[in-house]
């Protein structure tokens, strides 16, 4: 897919961030500060501890503390460099105004030109430079970077660690072996230090990125199976094929598929893809220390926080998606779903097999067990019925206050944002190489033009069989004939009749399309330019980020929206870009005003994604400074509004 064409909206896009980045956050706890200069809520709890370790007293430890002290250390170490007159709530506060306006979007400006494969110079880097402002100003996120809380630096170290895991895989320097140390020990270090602030990140840097660094491992040493059919794919697994179709055309029975596919190429070489994950393993072995030192994964509060199995959470998180991520959804889901033939304005191009509503064969599956887990396993926590403070306590009185059915109708609203969420790793035209340049192995071309060369000197044979090179025969005796088939015009390059000369430099090498050798190379041209350009997400790293995310969320029995932050930056960082609506050099706008309209329409859904975060932002943090309020049971003090 190439880049979308530099424009003007391209380019504020790009000098937008910076201005972005820097004005909304400092604006932001600025406020926070003068109208709320107190730690509020669990800040009363992490200020506290962070000027103790100040103090270097380092053994006092709030026993209500539920996550690892890796908050107080980074400020420790913040402003050790700078010493303030007095550690105070807004000096501690800016430890993630730093984080968010500064290192925050940087590594992700890194991860993302890993990801995409591309670089902020161009085009399309203003369009991932947008992707960072949109992903900082993400609501949830955006609120806790003005608060002293644990949410911005766990997020932080995960990206930090996911930065470092790719770049020991894509060592293929001379000196990369020697380089290797250093970057098992960079992952290592940002992976710990992950734990260190959030215990759940144990999933991200150790299931998540483990998860795809065996999947790049497994695919290094392994072909592409081309067979959808399920005993095809168990043979050829067994023959190192690897069955994984992009996410655009995959149906719900291809993720089972690839997961048994990926399974059985494992089971080839257990110990090479062991090998692989090394450092994720170790990180692993660490949290397993840490739990069994601990004697339970969070440090203080335990009989709030006791692990359990809370599968509802998997229903939470997709109106949670939708209804932060609609203006991503808008276009794409008006070409998938279009009766009618799109017009040319708002035309994706996308391929008949991805232009179709969600299956009922899925719907059959899913819905069911969607029933189940709401009927069965839907568990409210003390906390959250008790705390009016929070938004989740009103999702919670619609869902289940009004009427006993309908926790199980929101099973729909549950299966179409899912379906929508993951289909939106497949909003995206790439495909695969055709299969007709994949088809490289007809024995009988290549025996066909051997042999001919020998009946040389026979006319008649010249005339039946154009390929072989008797041209001295043909230059003598038939010029007119020769002039009259120029079905080879490679071979007739000069007109003269130059009869020795000509047919000495005529070279042997074939440019007909069906030879294999000619397919050989074209193919390989074609990966080689795939693997230049951005590669559509496939079902394997749906099915691995589909698993650290249930992992994160299921054991928590609390419902915060906190607690999805990580999920959906994975999620957004590799949502593909939408394709141009022009794809076809011929077809492209060459009239100013067209190409200002394609990529308004490319370009909008960023934009309206970044309004409606903004708009979200404004009136939750002017609900949050402005619309306090007093519980009864402490007159005086005032609460607030938060997520």
């Amino acid at each position: 897919m190439s880049n979308p064409a530099e424009s003007d909206l391209s380019r504020t896009a790009r000098w937008l961030v910076p201005f972005g980045l820097i004005l909304f956050p400092f604006f932001w706890v600025n406020r926070v500060n003068t109208i709320v200069p107190e730690p509020y809520l669990d800040e009363v709890f992490h200020v506290p501890q962070a000027q103790a370790y100040w103090a270097h007293k380092w053994t006092q430890w709030n026993p209500k503390l539920t996550t690892p002290p890796g908050l107080y250390l980074v400020s420790y170490l913040i402003f050790t460099l700078r010493t303030p007159e007095a550690l105070t709530t807004d000096v501690l506060r800016m430890t993630n105004i730093g984080a968010i306006s500064v290192l925050l979007p940087w590594r992700l400006q890194t991860l993302l030109d890993t990801i995409q494969k591309t670089t902020n110079t161009r085009p399309l880097g203003a369009n991932l430079s947008h992707t960072v402002l949109n992903i900082c100003l993400f609501p949830p996120l955006f609120f806790f970077s003005g608060l002293y809380y644990t949410d911005v630096l766990a997020l932080l170290f995960v990206v930090e660690a996911y930065n470092w895991d790719l770049k020991r895989d894509s060592q293929t320097a001379p000196n990369a072996k020697r380089n290797r140390l250093l970057e098992n020990l960079g992952f290592l270090g940002f992976a710990l230090s992950a734990l260190v602030c959030r215990q759940t990140n144990i999933f991200w840097v150790a299931v998540f990125l483990g998860g795809l660094q065996a999947v790049r491992s497994i695919k290094r040493s392994s072909k592409s199976c081309m067979s959808s059919k399920w005993l095809n794919i168990v043979k050829q697994g067994g023959q190192n094929e690897v069955y994984d179709p992009p996410v655009s055309g995959a149906s719900l029975e291809d993720y089972v598929k690839t997961a048994v596919s990926l399974a059985t190429v494992a089971l080839r070489r257990p110990f090479a893809l062991l090998a692989s994950v090394v450092p994720h393993l170790v990180v692993l072995g660490a949290f397993g220390a840490f739990v069994l030192w601990n004697n339970g994964v969070v440090l203080g509060h335990k009989e709030f926080h006791t692990a359990g199995i809370h599968l509802a959470q998997m229903l939470y998180i997709w109106p949670y998606f939708a209804f932060f991520s609609w203006p991503l959804f808008v276009i794409p889901l008006i070409n998938i779903l279009a009766l009618k033939p799109l017009p040319a304005w708002i035309n994706l191009g996308f391929p008949p097999k991805q232009t179709k509503y969600p299956r009922v064969k899925a719907a059959l599956i899913v819905l069911p067990l969607m029933l189940a887990v709401v009927h069965f396993n839907t568990i409210v926590h003390p906390f959250t019925l008790a705390d009016n403070r929070h938004y989740v306590f009103y999702a919670f009185r619609l869902l289940l206050g009004i009427h006993p059915a309908v926790k199980y109708a929101a099973v729909v609203v549950y299966f179409l944002c899912g379906w929508a969420v993951i289909s939106a790793f497949g909003f995206t035209t790439i495909q695969r190489p055709p299969r007709t340049v994949r088809i490289q192995q007809p024995p009988a071309p290549p025996a066909a033009p051997a042999p001919a060369p020998v009946p040389a000197p026979a006319p008649a044979a010249v005339k039946s069989k154009p390929k072989p090179k008797p041209k001295p025969a043909q230059a003598h005796e038939q010029p007119p004939k020769g002039t009259k088939r120029p079905n080879k015009p490679n071979r007739k390059s000069s007109p003269q009749p130059a009869p020795e000369k000509a047919a000495e430099p005529a070279p042997e090498k074939s440019t007909d399309p069906t030879d294999p050798e000619v397919l050989a190379k074209v193919q390989q041209h074609l990966l080689m330019r795939q693997k230049e350009t951005i590669e559509t997400p496939r079902v394997s790293f749906v099915l691995i980020w589909l698993a650290a995310t249930s992992l994160s969320l299921i054991t928590a029995p609390l419902v915060e929206p906190r607690y999805f932050i990580i999920p959906w930056v994975m999620w957004r960082l590799h949502l593909p870009p939408l394709p141009s609506l022009y794809k076809h050099r011929e077809t492209r706008p060459r009239e100013e005003a067209a190409k200002r309209n394609s990529d308004f329409i490319i370009n909008s859904p960023k934009f309206v994604e970044m309004a409606w975060f903004l708009i979200i932002n404004l009136v939750t943090g002017y609900v949050f400074l402005y619309k306090g309020f007093e519980w009864p049971q402490e007159p005086g003090k005032i609460q607030r509004f938060m997520w």
